[in-house]
């Protein structure tokens, strides 16, 4: 087994992989993908930012300095979810002060007071519990984000690649 992390898109078959990871929101592709498990995303900001820039409304959030991850789909636009499941039309109402393409950087750059980012409530969770990232405005759900298995189409799928996508499901999902 060959484990590389990237956030480059590889070229599965050219570069000889039989399954890459993937998370988020799919493009589209000539992979074939299998849904292993979802997560929440989740607004977070510094607590000594939202001292300086509160945030108590969703036009509150459009307004903020935001930090985005630039291979998001639609990093400036969102389809929220309140919890009466009333659907909400969500834009980012300026330039984002900073983006990158790796959540790790997104995190740092929440945690140095630059701004909101939106990043994995698992990838959080510990900083949310040690109070040195708040996530807010609870009652706005962003979309459930996918872990997917991409593999090469083809007719059949070796026997090794559907016994890692099932231990990967049982594991993660």
């Amino acid at each position: 087994m060959r484990h590389v992390s990237s956030s480059h898109h590889a070229d599965l078959i050219s570069e000889r992989f039989d399954v890459a990871i993937r998370l988020g929101t799919l493009a589209d592709s000539r992979y074939r993908a299998t849904r292993i498990a979802s997560f929440a995303i989740l607004p977070v900001a510094s607590p000594a930012w939202l001292a300086s820039h509160p945030v108590q409304t969703l036009s509150d959030l459009a307004q903020a300095e935001w930090i985005i991850h630039e291979r998001l789909p639609t990093p400036l636009r969102w389809q929220l979810r309140t919890d009466h499941q009333t659907e909400v039309d969500f834009a980012i109402a300026s330039a984002p002060r900073f983006s990158a393409d790796s959540a790790t950087a997104l995190m740092s750059f929440a945690l140095a007071g630059c701004g909101v980012a939106l990043l994995p409530a698992w990838l959080v969770a510990k900083k949310v519990a040690q109070r040195e990232l708040v996530p807010f405005l609870p009652e706005y759900h962003f979309p459930q984000q996918g872990v997917y298995a991409l593999y090469p189409d083809s007719q059949h799928l070796p026997t090794r690649v559907r016994a890692f996508i099932d231990f990967l499901r049982e594991k993660v999902g």
